[in-house]
């Protein structure tokens, strides 16, 4: 696993920081057999370096595999010391769906933003599940995937 922390500009709309969390060939599943929403243990964390500036969220997994049932996905967020929750307006969909007897095989994406309300340190992890029961694999074995966290001044 690599983690790129990279530093830049500053001025209104200019990116100040971009954090990844990036795996070329994931080597087992990453998966759960969870009816109900757990953290796939997939995370990126930023620390805002102003109250108001926006952060923008994007997932991709390259290939994702359910072969019995149905799998879900969605994004949360953790703000400072507090509890992990669902991100605003997540929808059942939010990150991605699949079914054994559809879209089997299928990469998952995402993209959101969130407006910094302090400087308290942000971190984003996919949760998953597998409501009906079964296996969902969020990452297939030797997929690959990335979440990364950009702050851009406002």
């Amino acid at each position: 696993m690599a983690l790129i922390t990279l530093g830049a500009n500053s001025g209104k709309g200019k990116v100040l920081q971009v954090v990844r969390t990036y795996v070329a060939n994931q080597q087992s599943a990453v998966s759960t057999t969870s009816t109900s929403l757990v953290g796939s243990g997939i995370q990126a964390s930023i620390t805002p370096t102003k109250s108001g500036n926006l952060i923008l969220i994007d997932f991709n997994s390259t290939m994702s595999n359910n072969s019995s049932n149905i799998g879900r996905a969605r994004m949360y967020q953790k703000i400072g010391s507090g509890s992990f929750a669902q991100m605003s307006g997540a929808a059942v969909y939010h990150i991605g769906y699949m079914s054994s007897g559809w879209n089997r095989y299928a990469p998952h994406c995402f993209g959101g933003s969130y407006t910094a309300t302090s400087t308290d340190t942000l971190i984003y992890e996919p949760y998953i599940e597998a409501p009906s029961g079964g296996t969902y694999q969020f990452v297939h074995a030797n997929a690959s995937y990335s979440l990364t966290v950009t702050e851009v001044e406002q």
